[in-house]
């Protein structure tokens, strides 16, 4: 991660104004702008429909000037056994890894489309890094309609975006994307993918979402794969 690093910054007077009230409601003005964010999680990850529900307890940091984080994850799986997984990006490069005992890797993945996917998990999360959606220079952010803006940056050769979406009060209620990789055995598929944000507090200084769910549009419907809850945050 590159915290602290500083950049130029889009100003903040040409974003979309459903953006730039958004800002001003919910994030204080810093100069300089903070160059990380960092979020202490609990919640509950479910790996296939019917499955049992994985408790885990995260951290996850974000660069506001890059487009990069790191989530480290802890999930207990048995009494003295547990189950680490670190889902990243930096330098244009995206990585799952998930090992036993913090050790012995069970899963990794990596290569254009992991690449793809995790930058678009950054972009997704804009509501818990707020400071990025000024700080971060490699992100295009235009109107998409009356309650949304799209979310672009690149990744490689090409580019990726997520549509954020916000409710009637003007928050950000739900992020989207017609197709985000989804690993299918070792396989990537290009899958319907997007989450809702809920339950607003002031954390950290920052007024943010507290409560997220993130889910595949599967063919035989719906699968909700992901619940958490933030429970701190701290600028650096």
């Amino acid at each position: 991660m590159t915290a602290g690093t500083q950049h130029a910054h889009q100003p903040a007077s040409e974003l979309p104004e459903l953006l730039r009230d958004y800002l001003k409601r919910n994030v204080p003005p810093r100069d300089p702008l903070p160059g990380r964010v960092r979020l202490t999680q609990v919640g509950e990850m479910w790996m296939k429909r019917g499955g049992r529900a994985m408790p885990f307890r995260a951290t996850q940091e974000y660069d506001v000037a890059e487009v990069a984080f790191s989530w480290r994850a802890r999930f207990p799986l048995a009494p003295l056994v547990w189950l680490e997984v670190v889902d990243s990006f930096e330098a244009g490069e995206g990585a799952l890894a998930a090992r036993l005992w913090g050790r012995l890797r069970v899963m990794h993945s990596e290569g254009p489309m992991t690449n793809a996917g995790e930058a678009m998990r950054y972009l997704a999360e804009l509501a818990w890094v707020p400071y990025a959606m000024v700080g971060n220079a490699s992100l295009e952010i235009r109107l998409a309609g009356q309650d949304a803006v799209d979310v672009t940056t690149r990744v490689g050769d090409g580019a990726i975006s997520v549509q954020l979406r916000f409710d009637a009060s003007g928050d950000i209620a739900g992020v989207s994307a017609p197709a985000r990789p989804r690993l299918v055995g070792k396989e990537p598929v290009e899958t319907p993918w997007g989450g809702s944000f809920s339950d607003y507090r002031v954390v950290g200084g920052v007024r943010i979402p507290t409560r997220a769910e993130v889910y595949w549009d599967l063919p035989n419907g719906r699968f909700t794969y992901f619940r958490g809850t933030v429970t701190g945050l701290e600028l650096g």
